[in-house]
C-alpha cells in the first residue's frame, strides 16, 4: 500500500509541476504583428449551425488583417445555416457558402467537410475553424504572427472556454484539467516526439503548401480525433507544429447543457489518453479514489494535504485556463464525478460502436 500511495502522490505532483510549467513559459497566442499579408482561407464545415455561425462571420468582418475570404461548407443542414452564410455572402465578397451533396463511404462529416474545403480555398494558409467558435479582432494577425515567427507547419488553439449553465460549469473545463495538467505545451513545439503532439479542430492553421501535398484530412478521412491523428503524423513527419491556449482571441461555447457535454466529450476523451481504455481507467482511479491509499499508508495529515493539492491544481489550472478560478475550485468534486461519467460512457460507446454526432453515428 506504501508503494502504490507513493506513485499517486509523486504522480499529481509530476501534474503540479507540469501545470507550473505551462504557466511560466506562457503557452497562450501572444498579441503580434505578421509581416506581411499571406492570404488566409478561413475554413468552416457546419452541419446545423444556424444559432452559431453568425458570430463567426460577424467576428471575421472585424478582423484587422484584411487579407482573408471565409468559405463555409454547408453538410446537408435543417436549418437556416445556408441562408444565414449566403446573407453574409451578399454583404461582404470575401465569404462564400459551399455546398455539400452527401458524404461518401468511409468518410466522417466533418473530415469530408474540411477536405472539400481546401481544395476550394485559394489563401497561402489554410485555417480551420468550427462554426460555433467566436473570433476576436486580432484573431488571424495574431496567429499568422505567431506562426511566421516559429517557422511552424501547423499552428492549433484551445479557445477560450464560455460556459454559462450549471451543466457546461461541471463538464466542460474537465477538458483543461487533463490537457493543462498532462502535457507540457511547449513540448508540442520544441520535440519532435510524436506522443507530445496536441491539437483542437476548433483552430488549425496550416501553410497551404504544406497541406495540399499531405492532404492531412483526407489520410484521416474516418478517424473521430482526426485533429490529434494530423498532429501526431506532422510530428512522424518532422514538421514544426505548435498548441497553445487563447488569449481572448478565440473563444467557444462547446455545449448547452451537461447531457450534450457528456454526449461531446464521450466520443473524444479517451484520445487524451493515446485511445487507451486501460490508461483511461487508470487516470479515472487515480484522480477519483487516490486519496484512500494516501489515507491508509500515511494518515489523515497526509491525505488532506493531498486532497489541497489536489484542488489547488484545479485552480492552477482555471486560471492557466483563463477560466473561474473559484467557481472551479468548489465544482471539483462534481467535475470528478462527470469525468467518471465520461470515461465510462466513452468505454461503453467504444464496445457498442454507439458514438453519434450531429445525427450521424461515428466510429473512434
Amino acid at each position: 500500500m506504501t508503494h502504490l500511495a507513493f506513485a499517486i502522490i509523486i504522480f499529481l505532483a509530476v501534474r503540479l509541476l507540469i501545470a507550473t510549467a505551462n504557466l511560466l513559459t506562457r503557452q497562450w497566442l501572444p498579441r503580434c504583428k505578421p509581416s506581411g499579408i499571406a492570404k488566409v482561407s478561413v475554413l468552416i464545415p457546419a452541419r446545423n449551425e444556424a444559432h452559431n455561425i453568425k458570430h463567426l462571420l460577424e467576428g471575421l468582418l472585424e478582423q484587422e488583417y484584411q487579407s482573408w475570404e471565409a468559405i463555409v461548407y454547408d453538410d446537408l443542414s435543417e436549418d437556416r445555416t445556408p441562408d444565414i452564410v449566403l446573407s453574409y455572402q451578399k454583404r461582404d465578397a470575401r465569404i462564400r457558402l459551399l455546398r455539400g451533396s452527401g458524404l461518401p463511404q468511409g468518410w466522417l462529416g466533418k473530415n469530408f467537410g474540411c477536405h472539400q474545403l481546401a481544395k476550394h480555398a485559394t489563401g497561402e494558409y489554410l485555417l480551420f475553424m468550427d462554426a460555433d467558435v467566436r473570433v476576436e479582432k486580432t484573431l488571424i494577425s495574431d496567429a499568422v504572427a505567431y506562426f511566421e515567427k516559429h517557422r511552424l507547419e501547423l499552428l492549433s488553439i484551445f479557445p477560450q472556454q464560455i460556459m454559462e449553465s450549471w451543466g457546461e460549469k461541471v463538464s466542460v473545463p474537465i477538458m483543461n484539467w487533463v490537457l493543462v495538467s498532462l502535457l507540457p505545451l511547449i513540448l508540442t513545439r520544441v520535440s519532435a516526439n510524436p506522443a507530445l503532439a496536441a491539437a483542437n479542430g476548433q483552430h488549425m492553421l496550416f501553410r497551404a503548401a504544406t497541406y495540399r501535398p499531405m492532404q492531412f484530412h483526407e489520410r484521416f478521412k474516418n478517424h473521430a480525433v482526426e485533429d490529434i491523428s494530423i498532429a501526431k503524423y506532422m510530428k512522424h513527419q518532422k514538421l514544426r507544429t505548435h498548441t497553445l491556449l487563447s488569449n481572448g482571441q478565440i473563444k467557444c461555447r462547446m455545449y448547452g447543457s451537461l447531457k450534450e457535454a457528456i454526449g461531446g466529450f464521450s466520443k473524444n476523451v479517451l484520445a487524451f489518453f493515446g485511445n487507451s481504455i486501460p490508461l483511461s481507467i487508470v487516470m479515472l482511479l487515480i484522480t477519483t479514489l487516490g486519496v484512500i491509499p494516501v489515507y491508509l499508508a500515511f494518515g489523515a495529515t497526509a491525505s488532506l494535504t493531498y486532497l489541497a493539492a489536489s484542488l489547488f491544481l484545479r485552480a492552477l489550472v482555471a486560471y492557466i485556463s483563463k477560466q473561474n478560478v473559484l467557481v472551479n475550485t468548489i465544482l471539483a468534486p462534481v467535475q470528478q464525478i462527470v469525468f467518471c461519467i465520461m470515461i465510462i460512457k466513452a468505454i461503453y460507446n467504444r464496445h457498442k460502436r454507439k458514438n453519434t454526432w450531429k445525427g450521424r453515428i461515428i466510429n473512434t
